[in-house]
């Protein structure tokens, strides 16, 4: 994956957190978003 795709994901995970319903499926969005940011991070 590169840059931008990374981003673009990372975006998304972010944006279907805000607009999930429960508990786990926040938690579980967040995880998957903060994986992907630390891709970002260490690019």
């Amino acid at each position: 994956m590169n840059y931008r795709e990374i981003t673009k994901r990372y975006s998304d995970l972010i944006n279907r957190a805000e607009q999930a319903n429960g508990r786990k499926e926040i938690v579980g969005l967040l995880k998957k978003a903060a994986k992907l940011k630390s891709k970002i991070e260490i690019n």
